[in-house]
C-alpha cells in the first residue's frame, strides 16, 4: 500500500510495516508496538538499529531490537505485579495519524489504540511523531486530557547496532549510576566507558549529546526530556536464555536508552516531550 512518494506499507509475518525511503534515509518502522525497526542514512548506509535475528513478529511479544517503546513505565510497575514490564503500548497497534514530505524528510505520526490500561488509568493521550531526515528524530508526547496532574515513567528503549561489544565505547557519560545487576549498588561511570560483562545500569544524569565509537560505527544519540540514560547488554549467558535472541546477539547490539525513571508530573492541558535524535 503506497501512502505518499515516500512510504508504503508491507507486511512482515504479522506485523504490517511502514518503509521511508527519501532523499536522506530509510527507516522502518512497524505499526505494532509503534516500533522503529531501522534507520539507515544515506551519505553513509550504515544501519543503526539492531533488530534481533530472532526477533518475533507475530503481533503478540514485543519485537526484540529497534526502539522499543516503555510507557507508562518503565520495568516493573511501582505496585503490581500483574501486568507486563515497561507498560502496555508496546504490545498494541498503533494508528497512523499524519503522513507529510518535506523538502528536510518524511514526518509520520502515530497513536496507540490505547492509552489508558490497567496500571495507569490517568487521562493521557499518547503521540509518536518521527522524522526521517539526514538524522532521525523520535519524539514521545504525553498529553493530560484531564483535570488533575498524573506522574509517569518511559524510556526510548534504542537498541544500537555495533561491531563488537569488546571494542566499542560510549562516549559522553559523567557521575553516577545504579547497577542492577549489583542490587542496585551506586557507582561512579567508567572511563573509558567500555564493556566485558552483563550491564544494566540507570545513570542519573541528563546529558545532552552522547556517542557510540567502534571499528566502522560511530553514531550521534541526542537527547531531551529526559531524567536518565539507560545501559543494556544482556551478555552471553541471558542471550543465550531468551528465546527472541540469538547466542552471540549481545556481540552486536548496545542499549542506550532515553528515559524517565525517576517520575514525569504532567498538569492538566499541559505535554511532555521525551525525544531522542539519532544520526
Amino acid at each position: 500500500m503506497l501512502l505518499n512518494d515516500s512510504m508504503t506499507i508491507t507486511t512482515r509475518s504479522q506485523v504490517q510495516v511502514i518503509q521511508i525511503d527519501n532523499a536522506f534515509a530509510c527507516a522502518d518502522i512497524s505499526l505494532f508496538g509503534g516500533h522503529i525497526l531501522s534507520f539507515k542514512p544515506k551519505h553513509d548506509n550504515k544501519e543503526r538499529l539492531w533488530v534481533s535475528e530472532n526477533a518475533l513478529f507475530n503481533g503478540k511479544n514485543a519485537i526484540r531490537g529497534g526502539v522499543p517503546i516503555c510507557w507508562p513505565w518503565f520495568g516493573p510497575h511501582s505496585s503490581r505485579k500483574d501486568v507486563s514490564a515497561h507498560g502496555y503500548v508496546r504490545n498494541q497497534s498503533w494508528e497512523i495519524i499524519e503522513t507529510q514530505d518535506s523538502s528536510t524528510g518524511t514526518r509520520l505520526v502515530l497513536q496507540p489504540q490505547i492509552c489508558v490500561s490497567e496500571g495507569f488509568e490517568e487521562a493521557a493521550q499518547l503521540t509518536l511523531v518521527v522524522v526521517v531526515g539526514k538524522q532521525l528524530t523520535i519524539q514521545l508526547h504525553t498529553t493530560n486530557i484531564g483535570g488533575q496532574a498524573f506522574t509517569y515513567n518511559c524510556a526510548l528503549h534504542s537498541y544500537f547496532a555495533i561491531d563488537d561489544i569488546n571494542t566499542c565505547e560510549l562516549k559522553g557519560l559523567l557521575g553516577q549510576y545504579s547497577d542492577k545487576t549489583q542490587a542496585h549498588q551506586i557507582f561512579t561511570t567508567p572511563s573509558p566507558y567500555k564493556f566485558g560483562t552483563e550491564t544494566d545500569r540507570v545513570h542519573l544524569v541528563q546529558p545532552h549529546k552522547l556517542s557510540i565509537i567502534d571499528t566502522d560505527t560511530h553514531t550521534e544519540i541526542t537527547s531531551k526530556g529526559h531524567d536518565s540514560i539507560v545501559v543494556w547488554n544482556p551478555w552471553q549467558d541471558k542471550s543465550i536464555s531468551m528465546n527472541d535472541m540469538a547466542n552471540d546477539s549481545y556481540l552486536t547490539m548496545l542499549c542506550v536508552e532515553t528515559a524517565v525513571t525517576q517520575g514525569q508530573e504532567v498538569k492538566a492541558n499541559e505535554t511532555h516531550i521525551l525525544e531522542q535524535i539519532i544520526a
